[in-house]
């Protein structure tokens, strides 16, 4: 899969979504824009975040070029990180 910004339709790309303390959001609907799930519709691959110390969980959704999951879906497994 490739990077692509938002609004570009091209075969095998898409943009990513942080999905920050929740669960994979419905992957036939358009994934939610909250604190909860970050969009990356620039097409950016890199970020810097601020967290509350404690436990995180941390998972990536490509999404397409109308954010939504693509199927299959295209995600990281869930990762937990500790903030101090």
């Amino acid at each position: 899969m490739g990077v692509a910004p938002a609004g570009v339709e091209k075969v095998k790309t898409g943009h990513h979504h942080l999905v920050i303390d929740a669960p994979l959001p419905s992957l036939d609907q358009p994934i939610p824009k909250n604190d909860h799930y970050r969009h990356f519709g620039g097409g950016q691959t890199e970020t810097a975040i601020k967290l509350t110390p404690g436990t995180h969980t941390l998972q990536l959704l490509l999404g397409d070029h109308n954010h939504f999951p693509h199927d299959p879906p295209v995600h990281s497994k869930k990762i937990s990180i500790k903030v101090k």
